[in-house]
């Protein structure tokens, strides 16, 4: 009953917070809240291990059986090299896996988003919720004038 009644809570929270019209992440963010970790030790974890064995331990704790898509978004050094960040020392029970994601992340220097599809693990420094998709209207003979030219440049090349 006391479940029953935390969920409901839950619900109604969450339907007057202005998450998305988009049900399908709705979803998402209840099952991220909804999905309780029974234990988990990282001991000099690198990220990309822990977020293996994260969705592992979800995949058990969902009680659909599916788990979560959890994915993440190595960050660069000054270089422009992929660096896996390490977590020292993080040993949790029975914690749910919205604050096993912040915790991990504290630990990374790294933030969570949670998509439709799946939670993204990503730099902080990233634009992640500012990215845009654009698309624009092309003629069917604009298509057709560039492959006609790529041709031509192509057999004018020795």
């Amino acid at each position: 009953m006391r479940a029953a009644i935390t969920a409901l809570a839950l619900v109604l929270f969450l339907s007057h917070v202005s998450i998305s019209d988009d049900s399908s992440k709705f979803t998402m963010i209840v099952k991220v809240e909804k999905i309780k970790i029974e234990s988990i030790e990282l001991k000099d974890t690198k990220l990309s291990d822990a977020v293996n064995l994260i969705r592992d331990l979800c995949k058990k704790a969902d009680p659909e059986g599916k788990g979560l898509n959890i994915s993440f978004i190595a960050p660069k050094d000054d270089k422009g090299k992929t660096i896996d960040p390490v977590i020292s020392d993080i040993t949790l029970t029975n914690i749910p896996l919205k604050d096993l994601l912040r915790y991990v992340c504290e630990a990374t220097g790294m933030t969570f988003k949670v998509d439709e599809f799946a939670v993204m693990i990503m730099p902080k420094k990233m634009a992640g919720d500012k990215m845009e998709t654009r698309s624009y209207k092309v003629r069917p003979d604009v298509v057709d004038s560039i492959a006609e030219k790529d041709k031509n440049v192509s057999k004018d090349k020795p």
